[in-house]
């Protein structure tokens, strides 16, 4: 975890703390409970909206397991999205927490008082004797706007932060975080290139140029750098997600059978995401798991990833109308602070306005 995630954890309640780049250690509870309850009028109407305008699919039952209170009754049994269903029924509470937005305001203004009451030299800032301090004081701010969906702000923030502290490693890999998440592809591949070319590889610049790849359709490059970052992951966890572009990477590039890095999958959150993309678990299944986390912020969080990973499947498949509804329904959980949110926004703008092959080029 980067210098930043601690920072921002500790301006989070512990029950639903923020995604930053390098994502924190969250459990979840992967185990099915069933609904004994009727089903709500709004849920059996999304899914019979689902059914209308989406192919059915196959539903297997078992003779000794019933299937979530018969799947929610007759409304949802032919239900062939059932994220979707979920995602358009379900009210979740504000993306951020009443008393976590009371904090990053107050770190905001606390921040902001100390820059105006000893502000920084507006030239050479490295070279002042506070300039660590500066740099630790903007590289907060840009966190905190980054956590409150301001990228401009961040990536300014995460430019002064630099011009403190040029050699810090981890405020290259945000500002470039803050320009892709602004969709400036461009900028943000050549931060990361001045990275590699400086021998500053590490597992943040791997995530961001897997990233990169993704958006600009580079499958061959996406699949060597989501495996580099599943390998240089720092925990299994956090190798789980990449292990997840890794085998959507291989999906786009025309891979019947993927092949995943050699690392231990934990049996926690992200573990469902990835065995529903292997088709080893079904959609409701990986529903059933977004369900057992009982905190409404962090339900909403892995929704968030659940929805966009799975756009992606259907992307890979060909399925694009279908993966038009799956990264539509991320970016409406509006959950600024996680990759997925930012992601599923770059492929619905390329897929309204494919990049031209000029754009999609990075840098020598």
């Amino acid at each position: 975890m980067t210098a930043r995630a601690q920072r921002l954890l500790a301006l989070w309640p512990k029950s639903a703390p923020p995604r930053v780049t390098v994502r924190p250690l969250v459990v979840v509870c992967i185990t099915a409970h069933l609904l004994v309850s009727a089903v709500p009028s709004r849920l059996a109407q999304a899914a019979r909206a689902n059914a209308a305008t989406l192919r059915p699919a196959v539903t297997r039952t078992s003779a000794t397991a019933p299937t979530r209170a018969i799947r929610l009754a007759s409304a949802t049994s032919l239900d062939p999205a059932p994220l979707l269903t979920y995602a358009a029924s379900h009210e979740f509470p504000p993306v951020h927490a009443p008393n976590a937005q009371k904090a990053m305001n107050k770190r905001l203004s606390q921040i902001t008082f100390e820059l105006s009451r000893d502000p920084p030299p507006e030239t050479n800032c490295a070279q002042t004797l506070g300039a660590k301090r500066f740099a630790n004081l903007f590289d907060d701010l840009g966190s905190v706007y980054s956590s409150l969906g301001d990228d401009a702000k961040a990536a300014e923030a995460y430019t002064k932060a630099i011009a403190c502290n040029p050699r810090a490693e981890f405020l290259h890999a945000q500002l470039a975080a803050a320009l892709l998440d602004m969709g400036r592809y461009q900028d943000a591949r050549i931060e990361t290139q001045r990275q590699l070319s400086l021998g500053r590889a590490n597992f943040s610049v791997y995530t961001l140029i897997t990233q990169l790849d993704f958006i600009e359709g580079k499958w061959l490059d996406a699949v060597a750098d989501a495996r580099l970052a599943a390998s240089e992951a720092p925990d299994d966890e956090q190798a789980t997600y990449w292990q997840c572009f890794l085998w959507l990477a291989q999906k786009h590039g025309g891979t019947h059978e993927p092949v995943l890095l050699n690392r231990r999958i934990p049996p926690t959150w992200p573990a469902p995401i990835l065995e529903s993309l292997r088709g080893k678990i079904t959609e409701t299944q990986l529903l059933d798991a977004i369900e057992s986390e009982h905190d409404g912020h962090r339900q909403r969080e892995i929704l968030t990833e659940a929805l966009f990973y799975t756009g992606q499947k259907h992307l890979a498949e060909g399925q694009t109308d279908l993966a038009v509804k799956y990264f539509t329904a991320t970016t409406n959980l509006n959950v600024p602070y996680f990759i997925e949110h930012h992601l599923a926004m770059a492929e619905l703008e390329k897929l309204r306005h494919p990049m031209p092959k000029s754009d999609m080029l990075s840098p020598p």
